[in-house]
């Protein structure tokens, strides 16, 4: 079954959707593997098997939980310019990167969020039939990013600190770091209160912070890397909002009001 998707909804694992339906809400290159939106905080990718014929491979590690894929070029040795320059680079200018598997032609199916960790050159042939360099990304799934930013402590830093990390301000930061700092500065940031309605958390949680839940503002799914300005701390019934109400998209755009106001203040303070 095919998923009818209109703009704003979240991609769901596992659902089938038409590209040219996603070219049509977001734009981008309908023929490139790597498609680069211009107009919007997103980066698409997408797989399917004939790559072979072409001298790369895309491919899971053992546990499925980090994507290889090989970068754009078909002819000679591949360079991080156009694609592979905005997929090294997604979290610097602040997208997020979609990971989509052809299941037939014109029909893809998303397989999640993912984010840049790494990438190698490795020698590969190209469709003349003659050796290069390939680009080969390592793309780590975001809920596993997730999983391993929720066993650091980052309790010590200041809430200043925790923002510059979250940034990537800091050198030698690991993504992991920055989404863990990235949690814990919007949590502070909000102080308890709902970013959103401006109400008290509801409860307090069994370790004794506010209850608030983490919304990333600008994506079209839920976690992962982000920065402070394309985070917030709400309450479950804003949260709910956002997602499912029938306001969501201008309650979303009243947010992004709110918690650029918040951000441009931290910058002059």
């Amino acid at each position: 079954m095919i998923t009818d998707l209109q703009r704003g909804d979240f991609f769901q694992k596992g659902h089938r959707y038409r590209r040219k339906q996603i070219h049509k809400l977001y734009k981008g290159q309908e023929q490139s593997e790597i498609s680069t939106p211009k107009a919007h905080p997103y980066i698409f990718i997408f797989t399917k098997e004939s790559g072979s014929e072409y001298g790369t491979g895309h491919g899971w590690n053992r546990d499925k939980t980090a994507f290889f894929y090989t970068g754009e070029g078909q002819r000679g040795s591949m360079q991080l310019i156009k694609g592979n320059k905005a997929l090294r680079e997604h979290f610097l200018s602040g997208k997020a990167v979609y990971l989509f598997h052809y299941v037939e032609p014109g029909v893809v199916e998303f397989i999640d969020e993912v984010t840049y960790i790494n990438h190698q050159l490795e020698i590969m042939w190209d469709s003349d039939g003659e050796l290069r360099e390939a680009i080969i990304f390592e793309l780590e799934r975001n809920p596993v990013i997730e999983e391993k930013a929720a066993k650091l402590d980052v309790s010590p830093y200041s809430t200043e600190q925790l923002r510059h990390i979250a940034l990537g301000e800091e050198k030698k930061t690991s993504v992991y770091e920055q989404t863990a700092a990235l949690k814990q500065y919007v949590h502070k940031r909000a102080a308890g209160i709902c970013e959103a309605c401006g109400e008290s958390a509801p409860f307090i949680a069994k370790d004794g912070s506010s209850f608030l839940q983490m919304y990333y503002l600008p994506k079209l799914s839920e976690g992962g890397l982000a920065k402070p300005k394309d985070a917030a701390a709400l309450c479950p019934n804003c949260h709910s909002r956002l997602r499912y109400g029938k306001d969501s998209e201008v309650y979303k755009e009243e947010l992004i009001t709110k918690i650029n106001e918040k951000e441009a203040g931290k910058k002059s303070e």
